[in-house]
């Protein structure tokens, strides 16, 4: 057997174990909620709809949660925050948009050590103190 039939046959072996047809192993999911559940936790509706006044909420909010703000962009409503425990890192990213109609949507993705956090009492936490700081 010649060289070139031999890597023609490895050539042959690598395409089909390439094919095989499944998708991505789930086990490789960081997350084991489903997307629209947690958008669903990430985002609440407020009746504000002065930005400037939200943003200004959002940052007391997260700081009496213990986050450091890491960076703010007025003109697109963005927040990112902070928060060290040990040798552990809680990020946050905030944005706010005009909601259809009135008021502002406020959604918050939180990642701790680099994984989704899907803890509902979290996101919770956050819109109740943002709800109190809003009014």
């Amino acid at each position: 057997m010649n060289k070139s039939n031999l890597w023609g046959g490895f050539l042959v072996l690598l395409m089909l174990a390439g094919c095989s047809g499944s998708d991505a192993p789930t086990d490789l999911q960081l997350t084991k909620t489903l997307p629209s559940q947690l958008r669903n936790m990430q985002s609440k509706q407020f009746n504000q709809s002065n930005q400037k006044i939200v943003l200004q909420s959002i940052i007391k909010t997260l700081a009496s949660l213990d986050f450091q703000i890491v960076r703010v962009d007025v003109q697109l409503g963005i927040i990112e925050a902070m928060q060290l425990d040990h040798d552990h890192i809680m990020q946050v990213n905030v944005v706010i948009q005009p909601a259809s109609g009135r008021g502002s949507l406020v959604r918050i993705n939180a990642r701790y050590n680099q994984y989704p956090v899907e803890e509902t009492q979290f996101y919770q936490r956050f819109f109740d103190t943002l709800s109190r700081n809003l009014y």
